[in-house]
């Protein structure tokens, strides 16, 4: 593995400089080092030689810029990994993709998703790649302050998803102690393990927090800000941007939160943890191109500038197993480039803007219902932070009035509901051209997950529906 700086000698001097046309100018120069050793690698499997034949490559060598790799088509998308896992198991008896470049011997170490809907869509990893993979997440944990020796309370799905089993072998590797309880423990089980075991680091989904929040007074007894967490390192959700929610995770828990994005294919981001979200820095550029952004209906690529929004394209730039090369990955980011204006560091960040296929089209109007989350949340303290989107046919057409229900906070009045509804449609109709219909329930209302919570919801029976 390589343990020297990979990066050229422009890196630094444009870091010392704070000069962003000559970062992103060295980042290019040190992808295509790693590029082309890359897909060479990659074009000797089945999948991958046909993808780039397709494309007109006929010799991986023959890309030799940075634009012209970017202006090839995505390789694979979720539904392309689904595919090739369904193949691969047909021809060759294992679930693992006709992607896999790697023998199937070499690969110890799988993760992926929960599986819900099906196959479940599987991250794997060789020697190589999981030692990567710790030193990649490990700079995610010297960025939030974890030290040797601490102890972590796991409370990720520790399912199959990287967040789990995988984050808590890299904070081994740390050095750190993990207690991996897991989300599937729930809250009363997670609250009596940090009675007992004084953590004073939590790994959770920001929902998870806010249980453990509103629980912990009648749990414990006393509020769960006073238990001695000092760092909290999230992700899995949206809404940690939104200045409400995460006021509120950082005043329930008396912590410093840190919201993240790690694990495939070597990618690692995270946030600085200031009062206010200043976007998730880029922590293995010398490993993973994850922010190669395209437009999400011309699939162009776009000017990888500061303040660019588009679709992410992931490429893996060591990556053994199965790598993501041109990976479509569906999320829309807005990229930041230059100076952190809380902690000062200067390099790339991203801000998460929605998903591609999130999109509403509602009467014209596109919107990511992460918007509308986002103006509900301004209505804190009076609603709990639960609420939900509920659509009668999957997206992206929606005919409005958009439905939502939302919770009130447990102190508010039932009096109170139906001007706290009229006020949160009005805002949203002000802010977005949007027109909601606001149902408020009580607080403990909807129904929650300590695993990942969605935002929208699409009635029974409906979500096969085109």
């Amino acid at each position: 593995m390589q343990t020297t700086s990979p990066f050229g000698p422009g890196y630094a001097d444009a870091i010392a400089r704070k000069d962003p046309i000559a970062y992103m100018a060295a980042l290019d120069e040190l992808r295509m080092r790693k590029l082309g050793p890359q897909m060479a690698y990659c074009f000797k499997n089945e999948y991958y030689n046909a993808k780039m034949r397709e494309a007109g490559i006929a010799d991986p060598r023959d890309i030799r810029t940075i634009d012209e790799f970017r202006a090839l088509p995505a390789f694979l998308t979720k539904a392309l990994h689904r595919e090739s896992q369904a193949q691969s198991l047909e021809k060759y008896g294992h679930p693992f993709g006709m992607h896999l470049c790697a023998p199937v011997e070499d690969v110890i170490h799988v993760a992926g998703t929960s599986g819900t809907t099906g196959l479940p869509t599987f991250y794997l990893f060789t020697r190589k790649d999981l030692e990567l993979t710790y030193l990649t997440i490990g700079r995610v944990f010297e960025m939030i302050g974890l030290r040797r020796g601490d102890s972590i309370l796991q409370l990720f799905g520790l399912s199959i998803w990287v967040a789990g089993t995988t984050m808590v072998q890299a904070a081994e590797a740390y050095g750190a102690r993990p207690i991996p309880l897991g989300a599937e423990a729930g809250v009363t089980k997670a609250l009596q393990y940090i009675e007992a075991c004084r953590p004073r680091v939590l790994f959770a989904t920001p929902s998870m927090v806010s249980h453990l929040i509103a629980r912990a007074p009648e749990q414990l007894g006393r509020p769960l800000n006073t238990m001695g967490i000092e760092v909290i390192l999230v992700g899995g959700e949206p809404g940690m941007a939104i200045p409400a929610y995460r006021r509120r995770l950082q005043e329930g828990t008396g912590a410093k939160v840190f919201d993240s994005s790690s694990g495939a294919w070597t990618n690692a981001t995270v946030e600085c943890g200031g009062p206010d979200h200043q976007g998730l820095h880029y922590m293995a550029e010398d490993y993973c191109f994850r922010y190669d952004l395209v437009d999400p209906e011309t699939r162009k690529p776009l000017p990888l500038v500061d303040g660019q929004v588009g679709e992410a394209i992931h490429t893996g730039l060591e990556y053994e197993a199965a790598p993501a090369l041109r990976y479509a990955t569906g999320d829309i980011l807005k990229l930041n480039v230059g100076e952190c204006p809380h902690c000062g560091r200067f390099g790339s960040r991203f801000h998460f803007v929605g998903r591609a296929d999130d999109l509403m089209n509602i009467a014209g109007v596109k919107v990511y219902p992460t918007a509308i989350k986002e103006v509900v949340e301004t209505f804190s303290p009076d609603i709990s932070g639960q609420m939900q989107i509920v659509l009668d046919r999957p997206l992206p057409s929606v005919t409005p009035p958009v439905r939502m229900t939302i919770e009130a906070a447990s102190a508010l009045s039932e009096s109170s509901w139906d001007d706290l509804a009229r006020k949160i449609e009005a805002k949203v109709h002000l802010l977005l051209k949007v027109r909601l219909k606001a149902q408020i329930v009580p607080a403990g209302s909807l129904a929650t997950s300590n695993l990942k919570t969605k935002l929208v919801h699409v009635l029974p029976g409906q979500e096969a529906k085109a």
